[in-house]
């Protein structure tokens, strides 16, 4: 017999004693959210510090008495403000300058007053904070939507389209600030043969494991993607052309040694890699994008499983 036949419109709901407890607590208890800033560069005694705050109302400034105190002479006294908005969940997180001497920016925009998101990069001075914050369903939902429009399904490195646009925000920062920064552009050699001998199955898990191999590799503060079917791009901020090589060569080694066990085949490839570091002749991500790409194309010119810049091979 169908269930529906022993359906009764007029019954009354079972109430779940959980849920009405849980509601209870959310209407009687003090929200709970916290905002996290992370120093991503800047003076060597505050780089990699993490402020977790959850008061109303947050100051940053060089002063003792703000509540993120940062060594930067170019930075004032009380520099900016935060204000959290919220009733039962966070609706909005919002920035001001408060006159400052040099300027309050937001992703490399001069502001007065702006909204924040989640990963939006604050620089005050010769320092920058990345913002993100934990407010529990809230943001897990921010959280997943962000994840479905910047992530590469397979690898679950960032795609394409965000470092695209994480590369022209560190040009920003950087052009202003000038500051140091590298790009590696990762190819893997011969993956075609890869697709054609064990199948696409064999070459997704093969793009899987180099992945992983380049992620384990990074700093903290390093971004990596996959920029097309074979190729990653790696963005290394604070870090000259001849530490990115280095880290360039670690990871060719690493994936020179690596095999891929598949339905009873041991797979192997190398890689190679384009290394470049920002100067003046860089005007905006696609002139940066080409500097790499010829640099990753001399790598395949000369023989492959090699690092190697625009200029000259780099021994390591």
């Amino acid at each position: 017999m169908d269930n529906n036949d022993n359906f009764d419109p007029f019954e009354k709901t079972v109430v779940d004693p959980l849920k009405v407890r849980s509601t209870i607590d959310e209407d009687t208890s003090e929200h709970q959210f916290n905002l996290i800033f992370t120093v991503m560069s800047g003076n060597e005694t505050d780089f990699g510090k993490v402020f977790t705050l959850n008061q109303d109302r947050i100051l940053i400034g060089r002063d003792k008495d703000n509540d993120i105190i940062l060594d930067d002479s170019k930075i004032s006294k009380v520099h900016s403000e935060i204000n959290p908005i919220f009733s039962n969940v966070l609706e909005q997180v919002i920035i001001k300058d408060l006159d400052s001497t040099n300027g309050t920016y937001v992703n490399g925009i001069l502001i007065k007053q702006n909204i924040l998101k989640s990963g939006d990069k604050i620089e005050i001075g010769e320092t920058v904070l990345r913002f993100s914050y934990n407010d529990e369903v809230e943001e897990r939902y921010h959280a997943k939507l962000f994840t479905f429009a910047s992530t590469d399904s397979l690898t679950g490195m960032y795609n394409k389209r965000f470092i695209l646009n994480e590369l022209e925000t560190q040009i920003k920062i950087v052009r202003r600030n000038q500051r140091l920064f590298s790009i590696v552009m990762l190819d893997i050699d011969d993956f075609k043969a890869i697709n054609d001998s064990y199948g696409h199955l064999a070459g997704d898990e093969y793009l899987k494991k180099i992945a992983l191999t380049i992620s384990r590799s990074l700093r903290e503060q390093d971004t990596a993607s996959r920029f097309g079917g074979e190729e990653f791009l790696l963005l290394l901020p604070e870090t000259m052309i001849d530490g990115a090589c280095k880290l360039a060569e670690r990871i060719r080694q690493k994936i020179e040694k690596m095999k891929l066990d598949f339905q009873g085949h041991s797979i192997k490839s190398t890689i190679s890699a384009g290394v470049t570091q920002y100067g003046p002749e860089i005007s905006d991500a696609e002139s940066f994008i080409r500097s790499v790409d010829i640099a990753l194309y001399r790598s395949k010119n000369e023989g492959k499983n090699r690092v190697m810049i625009a200029e000259k091979k780099i021994n390591v």
